[in-house]
């Protein structure tokens, strides 16, 4: 590879030498409810089945399987109760990638689209590893390559090239950088219709210009499934220098000042603001949200989280 793309386009052969950090990092990123460890194969899971083994009684909900009611528990109790049953089943995965042009930014180490990329070779080869089935998608501003999840190491690697072929698109992309508004609501409502139900779904992006849409989408997904954001930034994002800055989308440019009408600490004000907003948002629902950043790489980032350890609120 060419120094000059060293942090930006990844090769195929850099990606696969990922596959070592499995094992040595221990990757498993989901809390233990509502199932016991995530991207590892046979979870056990909640059921509202029959023939299963017997867990415990709870109070019957809506949508619960009126053939599990426990009538002897509801006629002592007088609350509608039903029987909890665990069954040991698989999990496929979903990993759904942004390479929108946005992606492809990093003010000092690696951009966005490069970590992006990693961290999705990572949950691929977790998959691989435990015998579930792996799938995903990739969107761009130009379209939404869907890979059906397959118990298949051929579906890892054509995934893998898709994400290293966009990264090298988007380094000879000079268009102008669009909104990813609209794109990012097909790619979710496109994962809406695969993620049926006990899906794991890894969403990757800066989740910018995040939309009610797609934040609906992404609720709508958790309902039935485990949803987890992976949210990359870079330094430069949350805090602009305070010299001048020459502004550019690829096609207007901007001369920005930070000093100027206290333009740099309305910028962090308005940025911290939908930050917090979007992790309450997502905390709502039990939706974890990890940030990764373009500065440390991504097995140091990786160890970091594990010491910390996910937690996320019982819905």
């Amino acid at each position: 590879m060419k120094e000059s793309t060293k942090n930006i386009i990844p090769t195929l052969s850099e990606l696969l030498q990922l596959e070592h950090l499995v094992a040595s990092t221990g990757f498993s990123l989901l809390p233990k409810q509502p199932v016991h460890s995530v991207l590892a194969g046979k979870h056990a899971s909640k059921l509202r089945g029959r023939g299963l083994d017997f867990e415990e009684v709870r109070k019957y909900v809506a949508g619960d399987d009126i053939r599990n009611i426990d009538w002897r528990v509801t006629a002592r109790t007088q609350i509608t109760s039903t029987k909890v049953f665990t069954e040991e089943k698989e999990k496929p995965v979903l990993v759904v990638t942004d390479m929108t042009p946005g992606m492809f930014f990093g003010s000092q180490v690696y951009t966005k689209s490069f970590i992006a990329t990693q961290m999705a070779a990572l949950s691929a080869f977790k998959v691989l590893k435990n015998g579930d089935r792996f799938g995903g998608l990739v969107f761009t501003n130009d379209e939404c390559k869907v890979f059906a999840p397959q118990r298949s190491r051929k579906v890892v690697m054509q995934y893998l090239q898709k994400l290293v072929d966009e990264s090298q698109e988007l380094a000879n992309e000079n268009s102008p950088i669009k909104p990813k508004t609209e794109v990012f609501e097909q790619a979710l409502l496109r994962t809406v219709s695969m993620a049926t139900h006990d899906y794991l779904v890894m969403v990757l992006s800066d989740f910018y210009e995040i939309s009610p849409k797609s934040q609906k989408h992404l609720i709508q997904l958790s309902r039935h499934n485990d949803v987890i954001l992976c949210r990359i930034t870079d330094p430069l994002e949350e805090k602009l220098p305070k010299n001048k800055l020459v502004l550019s989308n690829g096609d207007l440019q901007l001369m920005w000042e930070s000093e100027k009408k206290n333009s740099g600490e309305n910028y962090e004000k308005n940025y911290m603001q939908n930050r917090s907003e979007f992790f309450k948002s997502m905390e709502k629902y039990g939706i974890p949200v990890i940030n990764l950043n373009t500065v440390e790489t991504i097995d140091m980032q990786l160890k970091s989280l594990f010491k910390s350890k996910l937690k996320v609120k019982k819905r």
